[in-house]
């Protein structure tokens, strides 16, 4: 019978190796969800800053006549 592995016999280099393999992993996901994510954010930050100076379109295009 294999005796239960103490927490202080972990191989902290493989310990270490697993965290950043993880950590890539999760950076990257950020990563491509900001990257899908910009089509949406640039038009509302867009919209935000004209409603803020208060813009208002007023008329249109008009066809001569």
């Amino acid at each position: 019978m294999k005796q239960q592995q103490r927490f202080w016999e972990v191989d902290l280099i493989e310990l270490v190796k697993r965290w950043a393999e993880d950590m890539k992993t999760f950076l990257l996901t950020v990563l491509l969800f900001l990257g899908l994510s910009l089509p949406v954010v640039i038009p509302t930050l867009i919209l935000w800053y004209l409603v803020s100076i208060d813009f208002r379109a007023v008329g249109g295009m008009t066809l001569p006549p």
